[in-house]
């Protein structure tokens, strides 16, 4: 198939793209100048033809010239965002173009060149105290009201989508700032970490699972299973306190951690139980327990 990405800079993304050139499909990506190309594997840097997106090089520039030389893609991945987990007044418009102009300017490209499958990265974080909409932050209204958009196009344009709400990833390689990479920090440098008293309910789940969520996805859609449009979690189905992950990477680690519990409050809005009300795709399930990717994480 031929593909088209956003967001392959990212470490979500780059494992999609990995996965899709290394199962023999023809990947094209959309980036921003400052995007760090040099900083991907160089299987992505070889076999992904890369078109820079900017005001002279528009979104619909680039779909036009993809379809203009037989390169129509069959299914468009969107994962490109900007996430901010609270924000100032200046990340505002900056929030708005990353999240919803620049999506909406890809639909609409898609609109204009008859492109209809679309796979779109939603969170778990608009799904505050387990509601269906109840976001946790502007981050995650932006999201939301990108989805709103997806609808319209749906229904006036023909658009045919699966939206994934991720929750919590994790994976080799990851330099986010999130739970696990912390706690493998100060595995090996032996400093404090001030964490909440640790009492909300984790959903964590391995990059290879989240892969097979999106390579299921986008097969859907290319099949013309439209009847499966709709929103999905990719959930372990198995939430976890945060005390217990943190056991359980001791455990394995075979090392005590120097955490202060309490030490700093519960975030505004901490989702202390994750969305729940979610349907998984059909025929996907994790595969990868939270110890083996934790093992898996740590390299042992």
């Amino acid at each position: 198939m031929k593909i088209l990405m956003t967001g392959i800079t990212g470490f979500i993304g780059h494992h999609l793209g990995e996965r899709l050139v290394n199962d023999g499909h023809e990947v094209y990506a959309i980036v921003r100048p400052t995007s760090k190309i040099d900083e991907l594997s160089e299987n992505l840097r070889r076999n992904v033809q890369f078109y820079v997106y900017d005001k002279d090089n528009t979104v619909l520039d680039i779909v036009n010239t993809l379809c203009a030389n037989e390169r129509r893609p069959d299914v468009v991945y969107h994962l490109a965002t900007n996430f901010l987990s609270s924000h100032k007044f200046e990340d505002i418009q900056d929030l708005i173009q990353s999240n919803i102009t620049f999506g909406t300017e890809l639909l609409e490209a898609m609109a204009a060149n008859n492109i209809c499958n679309l796979v779109n990265t939603g969170t778990f974080f608009q799904h505050y105290e387990n509601a269906d909409y109840n976001p946790v932050s502007l981050y995650a209204a932006t999201k939301e009201c990108l989805e709103k958009i997806i609808t319209f196009y749906s229904k006036v344009k023909g658009l045919h989508c699966i939206n994934l709400h991720l929750s919590d990833t994790y994976g080799v390689g990851d330099t986010r700032r999130k739970i696990l990479g912390l706690l493998k920090r100060i595995s090996e440098t032996g400093e404090s970490l001030k964490m909440s008293p640790g009492g909300q309910l984790i959903d964590i789940v391995y990059i290879d699972d989240v892969i097979e969520a999106f390579i299921l996805a986008g097969k859907i859609l290319a099949d013309h299973k439209y009847d499966y449009c709709g929103t999905y979690g990719v959930s372990s189905t198995k939430p976890i306190l945060l005390r217990e992950v943190v056991k359980i990477f001791e455990e394995i680690a075979g090392k005590k951690l120097s955490i202060e519990w309490g030490g700093r409050p519960y975030r505004e809005r901490e989702i202390m139980i994750p969305w729940s009300s979610y349907k998984l795709l059909p025929n996907w399930q994790t595969k990868v327990s939270l110890r083996e990717g934790i093992k898996k994480f740590l390299e042992i």
